[in-house]
């Protein structure tokens, strides 16, 4: 145990350096790092808290204060990263109703304030005979809401933000890593707290649970290293090495060399008017593999497969718009002859490459 303990002052140790380096680091936005090194700063006093109740030092008068500090924080971490997403995504700084995120945070603190303004006399037999919660009105079900915030943050701040039309394909890999650091992270937690209330893991033994939840807030830490590279153009593959593409053997001249086929492909044969195109189909009109002809997509147009092939018909839409008054085609008709499948596809992809939908942008074509 005394080694476990001290494992983890190492890790409070190097949260404490990595909120600092996120505090001094100049590449990237200010107030982004920033918040990130709250998150990091945040984690590490609860693993100092851990460790300090593994050793029994929380017990003693010294440290008697620490008992139950982490409980706040368990919903401080999802607003973090919420505003953290959204400041790289739209570049949104703080707002007033921010303030409202911190309403669990509050009400955590109120219902614990009975413990928290006792001295240190008066707290240290309450918590040598573990009747904290005898003095607080802590609900039973207090820890379960704790859990159900964490996960609404997770799956919140990714339907939020995933289809924004400012994120690319590779800046959509990255939210995806990071979002999903984050929801290991609310998932440790979970288990760890059912493994515990259903009496299949004994509390002492949590430490296991943490060296797992440390991983999860590496990933999260390094995630907010490369953030700037990956939103400055640079391809995640080479900033994330365990993604695809990294050993394709497709070298940089021959990229770029069937990035132009590729172009010449779409301009000359217009794959994009099948409905029914899929990637293999056209991997077969680039002659390369499925697996390059993604890669070559991702990496020089910055687009999934479907954005990428969705954005041509977008133009050919447009052209059938401006041109509305001589060949009177109504929305459905045009949705098909550009190659999409219904309206509602249409409508969607339209909207997402010109930020209009398409009746809209007829009728401004009329009015010009």
């Amino acid at each position: 145990m005394d080694f476990i303990i001290l494992l983890f002052l190492c890790f409070v140790f190097l949260g404490g350096v990595l909120s600092l380096l996120f505090l001094l680091k100049k590449k990237g936005d200010r107030m982004a790092n920033v918040l990130l090194a709250l998150y990091t700063f945040l984690f590490s006093t609860e693993l100092l808290n851990n460790a300090l109740r593994w050793s029994g030092a929380i017990k003693t008068e010294r440290f008697v204060h620490f008992n139950l500090v982490h409980f706040p924080l368990w919903t401080i971490y999802g607003p973090l990263l919420y505003i953290y997403v959204r400041r790289v995504v739209t570049l949104k700084g703080f707002h007033w109703k921010d303030l409202f995120f911190l309403m669990p945070t509050f009400l955590i603190v109120g219902t614990l304030f009975p413990f928290y303004k006792m001295n240190a006399a008066q707290k240290l037999p309450i918590v040598l005979e573990g009747k904290e919660f005898q003095f607080v009105p802590w609900p039973w079900y207090g820890i379960w809401l704790v859990v159900a915030l964490l996960f609404f943050y997770a799956f919140f701040t990714y339907f939020r933000f995933w289809q924004n039309k400012k994120i690319g394909y590779r800046e959509n890999q990255w939210m995806k890593w990071f979002v999903g650091s984050y929801f290991g992270f609310a998932f440790m937690f979970g288990s760890y707290i059912f493994l515990v209330w259903f009496g299949l893991l004994d509390p002492k033994y949590d430490y296991f649970v943490d060296v797992v939840i440390v991983f999860f807030i590496a990933q999260l830490a390094f995630f907010g290293f490369v953030q700037p590279e990956v939103f400055e153009g640079k391809a995640i593959e080479k900033i994330l090495p365990f993604v695809k593409y990294r050993k394709t053997g497709l070298s940089d001249a021959l990229s770029l060399e069937m990035k132009k086929k590729l172009l010449r492909v779409m301009e000359t044969e217009k794959p994009y008017f099948n409905n029914e195109l899929r990637l293999d189909d056209l991997s077969r009109l680039m002659n390369l593999s499925r697996n390059h002809t993604s890669q070559i997509i991702n990496e020089h147009f910055n687009l999934s497969f479907f954005d990428f092939i969705n954005k041509y018909r977008v133009m050919e839409a447009k052209n059938l718009l401006m041109k509305n008054d001589e060949n009177k085609l109504n929305m459905t008709q045009i949705a098909y002859d550009v190659g999409f499948n219904n309206r509602a596809s249409f409508y969607k992809a339209f909207k997402k490459f010109t930020e209009v939908n398409p009746t809209a942008y007829r009728e401004r074509a009329n009015a010009s």
